[in-house]
């Protein structure tokens, strides 16, 4: 069965209430980023790309091919979205290192927790896509192994027709 696509459409994970300029990030003050935030917002779309990967599988599983289109397309703009956000946050690796052993001990063990659940949520995903492809790899090479089942099939039958001809069609007849 396909997980529900509603319970994490890619228009809501991306249009988030979070204001990159204003709720996450002021570099013109002294104030730091909210990684908190920032780092679940992230895993948020991670966790929407993983359940959208699950999709793909079960619909490769079942051939469904038209529904298979819309979660990629579901799938790509999601991507899209993300790599928005992340341009907005050029050096965000550079400057959680910075910024890490200066915020509260509380804080820092939140986002690093935050940051571990992404990295389980990313190796999932990276699972999954590769099972989808070797899924899809896998489909191709028996197609085309049908296709050329099927040609040779039709060779034969060519050669076989030709073999059972009437003789006055195989043979040159030259007293007439």
């Amino acid at each position: 069965m396909v997980p529900e696509t509603e319970k994490l459409p890619g228009d809501r994970i991306c249009s988030s209430s979070l204001n990159l300029n204003h709720d996450v990030i002021d570099m013109t003050s002294t104030n730091m980023i909210d990684y908190p935030k920032l780092f679940a917002v992230r895993l948020e779309y991670s966790r929407a790309l993983l359940t959208l990967s699950l999709q793909q599988q079960e619909l490769i599983k079942d051939d469904d091919y038209s529904s298979l289109l819309d979660v990629l397309g579901k799938k790509q703009r999601l991507l899209g979205q993300l790599d928005q956000y992340t341009k907005q946050l050029p050096r965000l690796w550079e400057q959680w290192q910075q910024d890490r052993d200066q915020l509260p001990p509380e804080q820092r063990a939140t986002c690093e927790q935050i940051l571990s659940d992404s990295e389980a949520v990313l190796a999932q995903l990276l699972k999954n896509e590769d099972t989808s492809t070797q899924s899809m790899v896998d489909r191709r090479d028996r197609t085309k192994q049908q296709i050329q089942s099927l040609n040779q099939g039709a060779k034969v039958g060519e050669a076989y027709r030709d073999s059972l001809a009437p003789s006055t069609h195989r043979h040159l007849n030259i007293d007439q």
